[in-house]
């Protein structure tokens, strides 16, 4: 009898410990989702300027194949180069992920969740470190386009009537045709680092986000 009350005792106690266990994978599972739902939506975001500014330098880029920088519109040199003083870069919602880790109640999920979560992990933190070389690009550009371009100038660039805009005769305020060649030169090589950080990184990321959020809520049948 009291070994049939021992062992009924610990069936007991661990389908109680199985109980609270379950309990706060639910718990860690909707927190996560939370965070995984404002990360997509700061990826939705960061795609669309990412889009944006490519596009912006590709009708740039056709304007210089048909026409010398000397003769494009102050207007439009404003207009075009302005993309390169920005650094574009999303913000992790990643506590639940770190709390996880750091306390080790990754357990509390299926092997497949896991690994997702470690995989989402690990492209959030590439993507991070790469945002960082995106900050020192934009910094580089920077320097460079303040010894040619107005400040105030440059904020107008982002007003209502654009076309009219980039038509203004609006002269910089240096005239190093050297340093001009350079800015444009990074502008373009910016376009391409975007273009690759887009396909190869920011989307990727985010795919492995929604897989992520999508199979968080089959798993413990949220919707």
């Amino acid at each position: 009898m009291l070994f049939l009350a021992v062992t009924l005792g610990f069936l007991v106690e661990n389908q109680r410990e199985h109980y609270i266990e379950h309990l706060r994978a639910r718990q860690y599972a909707l927190s996560l989702i939370e965070d995984l739902k404002k990360d997509t939506a700061e990826f939705n975001i960061l795609k669309g300027t990412y889009i944006k500014n490519i596009n912006k330098i590709d009708s740039f880029r056709t304007i210089l194949k048909n026409q010398s920088l000397a003769k494009i519109p102050g207007g439009s040199l404003y207009y075009y180069c302005e993309p390169g003083l920005w650094s574009f870069a999303i913000i992790f919602h990643d506590a639940t992920i770190q709390q996880l880790k750091n306390s080790g109640s990754l357990r509390y999920f299926s092997s497949e969740l896991q690994y997702k979560v470690s995989e989402y992990d690990r492209k959030a933190r590439e993507l991070s470190a790469r945002q960082e070389n995106e900050l020192y690009f934009s910094r580089t550009t920077r320097e460079m386009m303040t010894g040619l371009f107005d400040s105030e100038t440059i904020l107008e660039t982002r007003g209502a009537d654009i076309e009219n805009f980039k038509q203004k005769e609006i002269k910089l305020i240096g005239k190093d045709t050297l340093l001009l060649r350079k800015i444009v030169n990074e502008i373009i090589l910016r376009q391409a680092s975007w273009k690759f950080r887009l396909a190869q990184i920011v989307e990727p990321t985010n795919s492995a986000a929604i897989d992520l959020l999508t199979s968080i809520e089959k798993e413990y049948h949220f919707k």
